[in-house]
């Protein structure tokens, strides 16, 4: 006959032993159950953990059941909680998680099963929860209501509180009006006269939110990466943005290929930019914390790329004088483009600073020398060169004719009769040292001069004295002709000059 035992749950036969059934317990044909395996494989479930849990404590689980309005949450093996879904829906009443996904929430009331919610608010609130959401640090809602000279007015429920307006916001609030009508999430921070003194805390829980999701973005950010950021704040070295949670800073150098005097010029707070995160380092200042640079010059167009074309030797161009330095002076030709203007180009004559031709914002006409793009060097000068003219029948030794167009104090610029410029240095004029040339040589003056330096660009350098002495010697060789000869003389040498020159 089969014994029916063998089809009984074994822990019955254990439970039935212990009930003191000594026809059972002395039986020797029933299975025996050995209390070692019954405790193995208690073990191999492992531990039943259930939480010690107070109101107000924050706590995490799963989403494992949902209803029409309330979803059901594993905290722990043993324990369960609810929210309703109304407090995880959106400013459009969108409704993002599902059965699943993990989700955290302080616990609002233990009466009837654990109630979990996001933060506190609403029509219901008291004393208590005030009170508990002050010890707990949860969240409460209110809506601002009003200002007044400290701070705003906002309406928790059926109860006033009052939060200061530098900690309104992590960033200063220049316009506290601006708040009012406007629902925010607030930590209380005092809770005087049976509740109806409540003072809250916007910035500590804005600064909380900010810095847990500031240390997820600190893992995914790299050098390199172009990233959205919003201006915060400006300073006279440069502006701070928010990377989402982490602040960088975009020095002036780096707002933009032009020349930036003022942050401001650049960007205002507000702003929402594009950036390329230049390094990520610890601050020296601030142990543990991230010092990260950013560029907004780096993502935009290269001006050197732009205008590259434009940027061959001998073009011209007007150019405003940026910064000068011992050695030159720094043209901007292009937003974004400079040229160094070196000491030795600024004149035709030596000079000892580039001060004493050119101050910043001056603007110059000046000529490209030398281009080189991958060092992003376009090299400039200031000295005259003809302009679309052929100079290669000019040559050393020969005569022209000038009008003086501009006036330095180391010459006069001579326009030449075939279309050239040339300079006639102040030695070169026949006149003493320390002569006023303008008074000299007027303006539209026209001269007769003699060629006696081209350089390896063209330029040419002319003189007055070299043309009256050639003149010179040819009446005295006309003179000495006229006293060796037969013929009628030509009277005095001195005759002879004035007749020569008066032609």
């Amino acid at each position: 006959m089969t014994d029916s035992r063998n089809f009984e749950d074994p822990t019955a036969d254990k439970l039935e032993t212990q009930s003191g059934d000594p026809a059972r317990s002395n039986n020797s044909d029933a299975p025996e159950v050995e209390t070692e395996d019954f405790a193995s494989m208690l073990e191999s479930y492992g531990a039943i953990e259930s939480l010690r849990v107070q109101v107000g404590d924050k706590v995490g689980g799963k989403i494992i059941h949902a209803t029409a309005d309330t979803f059901f949450v594993q905290i722990s093996p043993t324990q369960e909680a609810f929210i309703l879904k109304s407090e995880l829906v959106d400013a459009h009443d969108k409704l993002s998680l599902g059965l699943g996904d993990e989700i955290e929430g302080f616990i609002y009331t233990k009466r009837g099963g654990i109630e979990l919610r996001r933060k506190i608010g609403g029509d219901s609130i008291d004393i208590v929860m005030l009170e508990q959401a002050k010890n707990k640090q949860i969240p409460i809602e209110g809506t601002v209501t009003g200002t007044n000279k400290g701070g705003l007015e906002v309406a928790i429920g059926g109860t006033r509180g009052f939060c200061p307006i530098s900690q309104a916001d992590i960033n200063f609030v220049e316009d506290a009006q601006a708040m009012v009508g406007q629902t925010y999430e607030f930590l209380i921070a005092e809770v005087k006269e049976n509740g109806r003194n409540v003072v809250l805390n916007r910035k500590a829980l804005l600064q909380a939110a900010r810095k847990e999701k500031a240390s997820t973005l600190l893992a995914e950010l790299e050098v390199g990466q172009r990233r959205k950021v919003r201006v915060t704040r400006l300073a006279k070295f440069g502006a701070f943005a928010d990377l989402g949670g982490i602040d960088g800073l975009i020095p002036i150098s780096e707002l933009s290929y032009g020349n930036v005097q003022s942050t401001e010029d650049a960007v205002k707070e507000g702003d929402d930019l594009e950036v390329e995160i230049m390094r990520i380092e610890e601050d020296p200042k601030r142990p543990g914390q991230p010092r990260i640079g950013l560029s907004l010059k780096a993502v935009l167009p290269d001006p050197f790329i732009a205008h590259a074309d434009k940027l061959h030797e001998g073009s011209s161009f007007e150019g405003k004088v940026v910064r000068v330095q011992k050695f030159g002076a720094f043209v901007e030709l292009f937003d974004g483009v400079q040229g160094l203007i070196h000491i030795s180009e600024m004149s035709d004559r030596r000079i000892r600073h580039p001060r004493d031709v050119v101050t910043e914002g001056d603007t110059v006409s000046v000529r490209v020398v030398s281009f080189d793009p991958e060092q992003r060097r376009v090299g400039l000068s200031m000295r005259e060169t003809p302009k679309d003219v052929d100079t290669s029948s000019i040559r050393i030794g020969a005569r022209v004719k000038g009008t003086v167009e501009r006036i330095e104090s180391y010459g006069l610029f001579v326009s030449l009769a075939d279309g050239g410029k040339a300079l006639l240095p102040a030695a070169e004029t026949g006149t003493t040292r320390g002569t006023d040339l303008l008074r000299e040589f007027p303006i539209g003056t026209e001269l007769e001069l003699s060629v006696i330096a081209i350089d390896e660009q063209g330029r040419i350098k002319v003189s007055k004295t070299a043309r009256d002495q050639e003149e010179e010697r040819s009446v005295a060789e006309a003179y000495n002709r006229s006293q060796s000869g037969n013929g009628k003389g030509f009277g005095t040498l001195g005759d002879l000059l004035k007749i020569k020159r008066n032609k």
